[in-house]
């Protein structure tokens, strides 16, 4: 692909446009390589050379900050490697032209800025089975890749001893992946090894550039997969990966004798064992741990891990019944004391008597007392699931400190700077939407904020540099969505908190407080069909999303019983006590009772640190896109794909970044595409031979020449502005426009934007006529007819731009006409030249062909007398000949017969032969 991306403007391969552009190329696949350098910005366009380029196994695009990953679902060959990322880092350390948009690309952009020294961060976002958690392998070993090419520079041993068998601090950051990816990875409906966590890897480096340390933030497990898994998905990837790949010692240690998946009820609801993808558990499960044994786990650790998963497998699978003297009025369960339960004791290193104590009794304080009340059967099997929930949460809490522990032992350096790497969930929307959806989509509002205010910083930057009137530009603000879902007293977070607080909440109490006070919010709506089945809509920037209130209080408190925090307390297995920590993380103490913190009041205070976080770094955009639902190679769905890029905020970028002035020109462009409405003495001049020696001799002088295209444009503006503006025109352009859906539209999402601040002193008062217009300065008239004249670019508002449309396609129109009406006189004559020359041709054949006609028969009469003249001249010599011959022969018969008788008196008649006769005749 060409080097660079601007150029002058068609697109031979059929590109999103057919008008010139500011940055369209006709070798670059595509048309652009930078969507926001399509003139005409809009969907079709979009997806149109996004499907060009996805044809042509180009899967990196950029669109302004943003690089945009299509995954192709296949092996790309030269997409990725040792070569390519040298010569990425080559032309980061050497800037000579500018190379296809890449991850490298943006990897090395983040790298080379937080040498200056300044944090950054790389946002990775998209749906299930885009591609995020690989775009972020790809991104930490390009970092690899630069800090070892430091080491090698300076000659310095490429093993870092931390007391880990002397594995370097690159090594060891991306051996974390396949230990997160086990714990917190399970196959869905769209992807075989999907993240069900968020993550946030910071990793530090010298003020050098070498990579110095790292860390890992995690974020909102989904542990309701350990008890739900829909048909067709997984649990967590360690589950199916042990019982795969477990020794016979091991089995017999931790009661599993010949036990499979299919025995257990966490793994076999969904009657889904394998991969789709062909990647085998065995080999995963190997790789894991070589990674803990790289990452300084211990053995005993890794066999520890393993313990508690089997535990926890066991606890799925047991079984509560009813006692038999349990009352109408007090109903209570016992635990069966079968397989399951005894191993569960055994492994937790507890007795089975605490075991079903804990799970089928509650703990009351009263007064100072501690009452132990019975639980039914549903409420022990809801503990028993807290109880599974709980210990996995605090496993996985436990590994990201131990990989913490490992990665972040480097010493500081004052100096550095760091790059976060976050490898986001990205909004989601199902046909049934619950509260994970909603915190979820919490956090890409959240983002998409934090991203509209980067993005405009962007486009306010280019604006001042380019001298251009900004204040006046809408700006797109999500804030009341996030008041919705999170502002105190009133949000629905808040409100969720509230019904957990006490002992008489429900969904369905829950449901009513939760209309009663957001019915009102602009961003919020609910039917009354709604209202009976429990649902309610949310209108994020993405679109319109309807949630379904079930089970919100129990996935909201997220909460152990007291009475199995006992349990853990009291056993004996070592990983609990080491696991204890994490578990009491989120508890305090009140008086007598141990409460925690809600999932949502956890997950959003997580999040405003996130947030905190990325505030204080320059962020890095990429967007994973999944062309299909079916993960098969070469089939692009532009349905899915616009769906996609609406909700990681692609198009509202888009939006954001043109709001000003949709429309750019280069100068030689917008002179090459308006000339016609400027001066015709500017483009009608008959050149003469003055004319052609000045432009040899300004040929010589290149400022000159620039000049005098600038004076040109200049006038061509001055021209243009004038004609443009209307009374009335600047309020229409400082008005905030909301999208062209209407709000009422449950599919459609309303724009909202800041109101715009008053006008600048020089718009004051608007010019209501012509002569006030003209009164005005250049800088002003130009802004006042929606045009900005800069130094390389001259911006147009949709408006000014709509009405140069008009104007020039008017002139066309009529220009057109003329050149078509000459060229129909051309063709006119020149047809009838042709058809004169032709009639004459076909005059002079004909012609021929008669004379020919007439010819033949003449032939023939002349042939034939001439045949009957030889054939009379022969007939002729032949009667004369005839009658000469019947003469002679008379004669000469007289003669031989005279010479005859004189020759009697030799011999007698009778003895002359016939011969001798004729002899005697021939000799005379």
């Amino acid at each position: 692909m060409p080097a660079s991306s601007r150029t002058n403007g068609h697109d031979s391969k059929g590109a999103a446009v057919g008008e010139p552009s500011t940055l369209i190329h006709d070798s670059i696949t595509g048309g652009v390589d930078d969507l926001i350098g399509l003139t005409h910005l809009h969907e079709p366009a979009i997806l149109h050379a996004l499907r060009l380029r996805y044809t042509a196994d180009i899967i990196y695009t950029s669109t302004g900050p943003i690089l945009l990953a299509i995954n192709p679902f296949k092996t790309m060959e030269g997409v990725y490697g040792g070569g390519l990322m040298d010569l990425y880092r080559r032309q980061g350390e050497r800037p000579n032209g500018k190379l296809p948009p890449h991850v490298y690309q943006t990897a090395d952009d983040a790298y080379r800025a937080m040498m200056r020294p300044t944090n950054q961060s790389i946002l990775v976002s998209g749906e299930s089975g885009a591609g995020k958690t690989v775009t972020t392998k790809i991104v930490l070993n390009y970092f690899a890749m630069l800090s070892r090419k430091l080491q090698e520079k300076e000659n310095i041993a490429n093993q870092q001893i931390n007391g880990n068998g002397g594995a370097s601090i690159e090594q060891q950051v991306l051996q974390s992946n396949p230990i997160v990816e086990a714990f917190g990875n399970a196959r869905t409906m769209r992807n075989d090894n999907s993240s069900r966590f968020g993550k946030y890897i910071n990793i530090a480096f010298t003020s050098e550039g070498k990579l110095l340390r790292a860390s890992i933030d995690t974020y909102l497990l989904e542990k309701v997969r350990l008890i739900h898994q829909c048909r067709g998905e997984r649990n967590f990837h360690i589950f199916y990966q042990f019982l795969a790949s477990a020794s016979r010692t091991e089995r017999e240690e931790l009661c599993l004798n010949d036990m499979t998946p299919e025995d257990f009820l966490l793994t076999n609801q969904s009657e889904t064992y394998d991969r789709r993808d062909g990647v085998s558990d065995v080999d995963m499960h190997n790789e894991m741990v070589e990674a803990m044994q790289i990452m300084n786990f211990g053995e005993d650790t890794v066999q520890h891990l393993m313990r508690l998963i089997v535990a926890i497998l066991f606890a799925g699978n047991m079984t509560f019944a009813a006692d038999s003297h349990s009352s109408s009025y007090s109903e209570s369960c016992s635990l069966e004391e079968n397989e399951a339960s005894l191993a569960v004791a055994k492994l937790l290193g507890v007795s089975f008597d605490k075991l079903a104590a804990s799970l089928t009794t509650k703990v009351l304080f009263a007064r100072g007392d501690i009452i132990h009340k019975g639980l039914d059967r549903s409420a022990a099997e809801k503990a028993n699931e807290a109880l599974i929930k709980s210990m996995y949460g605090a496993a996985f809490d436990f590994i990201t400190e131990k990989i913490n522990l490992s990665i972040n032992a480097g010493s500081s350096d004052e100096n550095g700077a760091s790059i976060g790497v976050l490898d986001i969930f990205g909004f989601e929307t199902f046909d049934v939407n619950n509260f994970e959806q909603l915190c979820i989509n919490y956090t890409n509002e959240t983002l998409q904020q934090q991203f509209n205010k980067f993005v405009f910083k962007l486009e306010q930057q280019e604006y001042e540099r380019e001298g251009i009137l900004w204040k006046f530009i809408p700006f797109p603000d999500n804030q009341d969505v996030l008041d919705l879902i999170d502002k105190p007293r009133t949000g629905i977070l808040q409100l969720l908190d509230e019904q957990c607080m006490v002992n008489w909440g429900s969904d369905e109490k829950f449901s009513l407080n939760l209309y009663s006070n957001c019915e009102k919010h602009s961003r919020f709506s609910a039917g009354s069909a709604q209202k009976v089945r429990k649902q309610f809509s949310v209108e994020h920037y993405a679109g319109y999303v309807e949630y379904t209130i079930e089970n919100w209080l129990e996935k909201n408190k997220d909460q152990l019983p007291a009475a199995s925090v006992e349990l853990l307390e009291s056993s004996e297995f070592e990983l609990i006590g080491q696991i204890k920590v994490f578990l009491q993380k989120y508890v305090r103490s009140e008086g007598s009772k141990i409460t925690t913190k809600s999932l949502g009041k956890q997950f959003s205070d997580s999040l405003k640190i996130l947030r905190a976080r990325i505030d204080a770094t320059v962020p890095h955009y990429v967007r994973c896109l999944k062309p299909n639902d079916e993960l098969a190679p070469d089939n692009f769905d532009p349905k899915q794909i616009v769906e996609q890029l609406r909700y990681c905020g692609v198009l509202e970028a888009v939006r954001v970044s043109r709001a000003g002035y949709p429309t750019r020109y280069p100068h030689d462009v917008f002179l090459k595409r308006y000339y016609m409405l400027g001066d015709p003495a500017d483009f009608n001049k008959k050149k003469t031979k003055r004319d052609r020696k000045k432009k040899i001799l300004l040929a010589r002088h290149r400022n000159a020449i620039i000049n005098e295209k600038r004076q040109e444009l200049i006038r061509l503006v001055n021209k243009l502005s004038a004609e443009t503006w209307q009374p009335g025109m600047f309020e229409s352009f400082s008005k905030p426009k909301l999208r062209d859906a209407p709000q009422s539209s449950p599919t459609s999402v309303v724009k909202r934007v800041r109101p715009p601040p008053a006008p600048l002193p020089d718009f004051t008062p608007i010019p209501q006529s012509k002569e006030g217009y003209l009164e005005r300065s250049l800088p002003s008239r130009y802004c006042l007819a929606g045009m900005q004249l800069c130094h390389g670019t001259v911006f147009l508002r949709p408006e000014t731009f709509a009405r140069l449309e008009d104007m020039r396609n008017t002139l066309v129109a009529g220009s057109s006409a003329k050149i078509q009406a000459a060229a129909r006189r051309k063709i006119g004559v020149e047809d009838l030249k042709r058809k004169k020359a032709a009639t004459i041709k076909i005059q002079s054949v004909l012609r021929m062909v008669f004379a020919k006609r007439q010819l033949v028969p003449m032939r023939k009469e002349f042939a034939a007398a001439l045949i009957q003249s030889v054939w009379r001249m022969s007939a002729t010599k032949r009667r004369v000949w005839n009658q000469y011959w019947s003469t002679q022969t008379t004669e000469l018969s007289g003669k031989l017969l005279s010479r005859i008788s004189n020759f009697s008196w030799h011999t007698s008649s009778a003895e002359l032969s016939h011969n001798s006769l004729f002899a005697i005749l021939v000799m005379k």
